[in-house]
């Protein structure tokens, strides 16, 4: 049931990283073809750096899905297999304490900008950060799922 729910969220998360990225490519891609006619729209480098902050927050959850961030592993890689554990774990929990920080602090964030509308478009500036808190989420179940993995090849022979 959880790597049936684990792998749905990662067709979810891939299908959202997709979508981000072909609506910033078109994006950029109207703007620049508007300026070559002469004609420049004010919108899309707006909601090109928009869609790019959206596109940045899913690639983080993904890349944190796949132990995929940039990390050093030369001091964790001559640890004895428990430290090396050990480690993983307590670095999973910092994971989790910065997305707690990160949800504690979105909604005042998010509640700020409400009223504020986007330069080029009547549109809420809160629409930027929306997606910290899911991303916030996504960071913490995916950091879970990660202690949960180590406490489990821990247990295993």
């Amino acid at each position: 049931m959880i790597a049936r729910l684990g792998a749905a969220a990662g067709q979810v998360l891939a299908a959202a990283a997709a979508t981000l990225l072909l609506a910033l490519l078109l994006t950029v891609l109207v703007g620049v073809g508007a300026r070559a006619f002469a004609h420049p729209l004010a919108w899309t480098e707006e909601a090109a750096q928009h869609l790019l902050v959206w596109t940045g927050f899913v690639g983080i959850v993904i890349a944190a899905r796949n132990g995929s961030h940039i990390r050093i592993e030369a001091v964790l890689n001559r640890l004895p297999p428990s430290a090396r554990t050990a480690l993983a774990i307590v670095l999973h929990a910092l994971v989790i304490v910065f997305a707690l920080l990160l949800l504690r602090e979105a909604p005042a964030l998010i509640g700020r900008n409400w009223d504020v509308e986007w330069v080029s478009l009547p549109l809420p500036s809160a629409l930027l950060y929306i997606p910290v808190p899911i991303a916030a989420l996504g960071l913490i179940l995916t950091a879970l799922a990660g202690i949960a993995s180590l406490l489990r090849r821990e247990r295993s022979p």
